[in-house]
């Protein structure tokens, strides 16, 4: 989690990424072996999308208003964005 304090062109909210480390192990193992080619890379990338579109998912069903990061900051691909103001109800 990263906590943004507001101080920019946004409103201030929340950084999520999620990470498991056997995933992060995979991930190392082929960035060792710089074979972007490599299964475990389109595992990675899928897993990562996966829980994206589920931690945002669980998120606005909590009542947060949470969308891909990279709408808010296009560096922050993958990331989820909890603004920290009130979720629109459009």
């Amino acid at each position: 989690m990263e906590v943004d304090d507001g101080r920019d062109d946004h409103a201030g909210g929340l950084y999520v990424r999620w990470s498991a480390p056997g995933l992060a192990a995979a991930v190392k193992a082929v960035t060792e072996r710089a074979d972007p080619a490599a299964p475990e890379w389109e595992h990675h990338a899928e897993v990562v999308l996966l829980m994206r579109t589920a931690l945002i998912g669980v998120l606005r069903a909590a009542g947060f208003s949470a969308v891909p990061a990279e709408e808010v900051d296009d560096i922050a691909e993958g990331d989820v964005y909890v603004h920290a103001g009130a979720p629109s109800r459009s």
